[in-house]
């Protein structure tokens, strides 16, 4: 938006047209450091600070180019530096000190703060960890010391983090991370804020349209900047996220019309960047010659022949070869390697991934591999169902449940304050049999309010394998309370546990009632209608 666009706009509210021209016409010599002949009285209706901010900004570059969009950059030293407050952070973490870690956390970050992975998603389980054990929010003395709107912006985009850390519900705090790690330019942070100030809006009934608006404008300057310096799919999340918070807009406040102006205006962009992507029209006609135009295409394609996926194989692996440390090469090579899922080539990958990790310790790529692993086995699970072999399909689930168990556990021994991963830990205990592991993994889990509903049913089935029938009722009972949907899939499931655990307990009445609902919403599911024969029989 130019200056003499905010003039016009600030000219609508005012009803003195005249006026409003000399506006203009003082802002003009403002800007051109010209005489100003205008009647002096004229300034009492204005604030001369504000024009003159408006013409100075009028004169900086608006156009963005790779150049001013430019991401930043931390050196591998300073990686090395940051890792070092980061595992420091994970121990006490692990030790619930969570204040200690969120400090070391920040303190890490100062020098990497594009470390989403290795810090920022730590730092937020820290900070909900925190303040489930009664953790106090900052103070006004806190706020005063660490400014959200420092001129430094990687000091603000620290104090932001600090003050998030100690208050992870605050929008404002969520809102002043967002923005610092646009004005540091260190996007991926930037990418993963925007997501929490999505959260933190959603589930927040006092945020405001002017929340909303402040979101939108970040994450569409945070995919601005992606198309210029030509990362298309990094532009496409950022406008992709945009459009759903416009739609929360839209949901929020249906009588605004400025969401309608802004999806129309944020659609355009996505749609121009993605067939960009998908034709070529911007970022592939920038390589200029037509056979990395065609490498480039065919990358993207979902489905190769195989000679064709050889040549793309060969070439990623060799740019692999010249920079075996660049995590383009490397996401490159495994994503060709894994395209069709082949398990020789799979495993190649699992190997290369390997690799990288132990020789620069960097844990996403032994997750990329553990993932890898557990995907095959899932496929050995798959392959035997459909070949109809019962007892191939037991040793199969049996294989991918060990593997599961170690993977989770090794992933919360690095992430303790994941809760997400105590549920997925959970859930594997609860396979395994192994109830009393189960148990408080998922009562830990259940803090977290995605899972909640779910830790519930799978506490309340521990519970009932273990005849502990009062326990389970408790369990079930409060997790449907909180689930609050009787008709769709995990709703049914835990109306039929409440079923078998009173039925179990020898409340025969609760038990009739609780099936009788769920033949209401469904009338095949499990063996319900037998279950309820079977206790209408017994009187």
């Amino acid at each position: 938006m130019t200056w003499l666009s905010i003039v016009k706009a600030e000219m609508r509210l005012r009803t003195d047209r005249r006026v409003a021209r000399r506006i203009v016409r003082i802002t003009r010599c403002i800007r051109r450091g010209t005489r100003c002949d205008e009647p002096t009285r004229l300034l009492d209706t204005v604030d001369l600070r504000t024009w003159t901010f408006m013409a100075k900004k009028s004169t900086e570059p608006t156009e963005l180019t790779a150049e001013n969009s430019a991401r930043l950059v931390t050196s591998d030293a300073d990686k090395v530096k940051a890792e070092k407050w980061f595992t420091r952070a994970r121990e006490l973490g692990s030790k619930r000190q969570f204040d200690y870690a969120i400090e070391y956390y920040v303190n890490g970050l100062e020098f990497w703060p594009d470390a989403v992975e290795e810090a920022c998603k730590a730092l937020h389980g820290c900070a909900v960890a925190r303040k489930q054990t009664g953790g106090k929010k900052p103070g006004l003395k806190d706020t005063m010391k660490r400014s959200i709107n420092d001129k430094d912006a990687k000091k603000a985009f620290l104090n932001a983090l600090w003050l998030f850390g100690k208050d992870p519900d605050n929008v404002g705090y969520v809102e002043a991370v967002t923005k610092n790690a646009g004005k540091l330019r260190a996007e991926d942070a930037g990418l993963w804020a925007a997501g929490m100030f999505h959260k933190a809006v959603d589930s927040n009934p006092k945020a405001t349209a002017k929340h909303l608006q402040s979101l939108i404008t970040l994450l569409e300057a945070l995919g601005d900047r992606a198309a210029a310096r030509g990362e298309t799919e990094f532009g496409v999340e950022s406008y992709r996220v945009a459009v759903e918070v416009v739609a929360l807009w839209r949901r929020r406040f249906p009588k605004d019309q400025n969401p309608e102006v802004l999806l129309k205006h944020i659609s355009t962009k996505l749609t121009i960047l993605k067939g960009a992507y998908e034709k070529g029209d911007s970022y592939r006609d920038s390589i200029s010659d037509s056979e990395g135009q065609r490498d480039l295409h065919d990358k993207n394609r979902s489905v190769q022949s195989d000679d064709r996926m050889e040549q793309l194989i060969a070439k990623a692996e060799a740019e692999y070869q010249e920079d075996s440390d660049s995590p383009t090469a490397i996401k490159a090579y495994v994503g060709l390697l894994t395209r069709r899922e082949h398990e020789e080539d799979e495993t190649k990958a699992i190997g290369i991934l390997t690799g990288v990790f132990d020789r620069l310790g960097d844990y996403r790529w032994k997750q990329s591999a553990d993932d890898l692993r557990m995907k095959q086995l899932v496929r050995k699970v798959r392959t035997a169902a459909k070949a109809g072999d019962a007892e191939a399909v037991k040793q199969a689930r049996i294989a991918l449940l060990r593997v599961e168990l170690d993977v989770f556990e090794e992933r919360i021994e690095k992430y303790p304050t994941d809760l997400r991963l105590k549920f997925e830990l959970g859930v594997r205990q609860f396979n395994a049999g192994r109830f009393d592991d189960a148990i408080p993994t998922l009562q830990a889990a259940r803090a977290d309010s995605k899972s909640r509903a779910a830790c519930g049913m799978y506490l309340g089935r521990c519970f009932f394998r273990k005849n502990y029938q009062e326990q389970a009722i408790s369990a079930l009972q409060d997790a449907i309370s909180t689930h609050g949907k009787n008709d769709d899939e995990l709703g049914k499931n835990m109306h039929y546990w409440l079923a078998r655990a009173q039925e179990a307990g020898g409340d025969v009445a609760g038990a009739k009632k609780t099936y009788g609902d769920i033949l209401q919403a469904d009338y095949n599911f499990r063996d319900v209608r037998a279950r309820l024969d079977g206790l209408q029989e017994q009187g």
